[in-house]
C-alpha cells in the first residue's frame, strides 16, 4: 500500500491509511509542537491495525500491545493510545466509525478490553479486504461500501478473538453490559445504587449479572472504570487535578486524590509526570507497570469500554 492509500475526513465512515503515513503525520506534530516523543492520544474513532511486517509494540490504555505480522489491534473510541518512538513494524490502519461494527452478540464480549488476536489463516484474506477496500475508495470514494467491508474484516477479526469458553448472548450479559453503558455515560456517578436504578434492575441482580459475566463486583466495575477515566484525562489533557476531580464527581481534589491513591498507590500528579515525558520509554513502562501492579494486587482491570 501506498504512504497514503486515501485521505478522508474522519467524520466520515472509513479512512484507510498505514503507519507509514501515521508516523509522517506524528513526525509534523512533534516537531511543530516541540514534543520529544509521540504523544499520548485520546482516540475519538474505532482504530484498527493490521501488522503486515517487523514487530513492534503500540500502548493502548497503558498497556503495551507485541504486533507481529499476521496480529491484529482494535482501539475503540474514548480510549488513550501512543505510537511507539522508533517502532518497527508496518501495519494497515483502519479508521471508522460504531456504525460499521456489526450488531452481534459476540462483539458484546469483545468490548470491555483492548483485543489484540491472530487472524491465522485468515490473514492473506483479511489483507486482501483492506486492500481492496483501500482501492475502492481511492477510485470510486464510495464510503457506504467501505463501511460494509470494514464489517466484513471486523467479523474475520472477531472469529477469533472471542474469549475461550465464550458464551452465547444471556440476559446476565446484557444487564452486564447495559450497566457497563450507564457507567460510560455517567462515570461521574459512583453508585452501584444509581446505576442500578437507571437501568432498572434491583443491586443483587446486578451483582449476580457482573460475577456471571465479569467475575468482579459491581462497585468494582465502577472503580475501575473511574481509574481508567482519571488515567486517560491526566494523561492527554491539560486540565489540572481539580478540574478532573469535580469531571469525576468529586467534591474536591483531596477526596480524588485519596481515591487513586488507595487504587494504585500513587498519586494522580505522580501518574501524570511519569507519562508526560514523552520520549522516554522508560517513563511510559513507569505508567504501564503502575497498572499492571494493580492488576497483580487484585484490583480488577478495567472492564468497561
Amino acid at each position: 500500500m501506498d504512504d497514503n492509500v486515501v485521505e478522508l475526513s474522519l467524520s466520515r465512515a472509513v479512512n484507510v491509511t498505514n503507519t507509514s503515513f501515521v508516523r509522517s503525520s506524528l513526525a509534523r506534530r512533534m516537531q511543530d509542537e516541540g514534543l520529544d516523543g509521540p504523544p499520548v492520544e485520546l482516540v475519538w474513532f474505532h482504530v484498527f491495525i493490521f501488522c503486515t511486517s517487523g514487530s513492534g509494540h503500540h500502548m493502548v490504555d497503558f498497556e503495551d500491545h507485541e504486533l507481529s505480522p499476521g496480529t491484529a489491534l482494535w482501539v475503540r473510541p474514548g480510549q488513550v493510545q501512543r505510537w511507539s518512538p522508533g517502532a518497527d513494524f508496518d501495519a494497515d490502519v483502519v479508521v471508522f466509525e460504531s456504525s460499521s461494527v456489526p450488531d452481534l452478540p459476540l462483539f458484546e464480549q469483545l468490548l470491555g478490553a483492548t483485543v489484540i488476536a491472530d487472524v491465522g489463516d485468515d490473514a492473506s484474506r483479511l489483507g486482501a479486504q483492506i486492500d481492496w477496500m483501500a482501492a475502492d475508495l481511492e477510485d470510486s470514494g464510495d464510503e457506504s461500501t467501505a463501511a460494509a467491508a470494514v464489517s466484513v474484516v471486523m467479523r474475520v477479526f472477531a472469529r477469533h478473538a472471542a474469549p475461550a469458553g465464550a458464551v452465547d448472548d444471556t440476559p446476565r450479559r446484557r444487564l452486564a453490559s447495559a450497566f457497563i453503558d450507564s457507567i460510560d455515560d455517567s462515570v461521574h456517578e459512583r453508585s452501584v445504587t444509581w446505576h442500578a436504578n437507571r437501568i432498572g434492575a434491583s443491586t443483587r441482580s446486578l451483582a449476580r449479572a457482573t460475577a456471571d459475566a465479569l467475575g468482579q463486583r459491581p462497585k468494582d466495575v465502577i472503580d475501575a472504570r473511574v481509574i481508567l477515566e482519571a488515567q486517560r484525562r491526566l494523561a492527554w489533557s491539560s486540565d489540572d487535578v481539580a478540574t478532573i476531580a469535580r469531571a469525576l464527581g468529586f467534591s474536591d481534589s483531596s477526596n480524588f486524590t485519596k481515591y487513586f491513591r488507595a487504587r494504585t498507590d500513587h498519586a494522580p500528579s505522580a501518574f501524570r509526570e511519569a507519562v508526560s515525558e514523552l520520549g522516554s520509554d522508560r517513563e511510559q513502562a513507569s505508567a504501564s507497570r503502575w497498572c499492571s501492579e494493580r492488576r497483580s494486587r487484585g484490583t480488577p482491570a478495567p472492564a468497561p469500554r
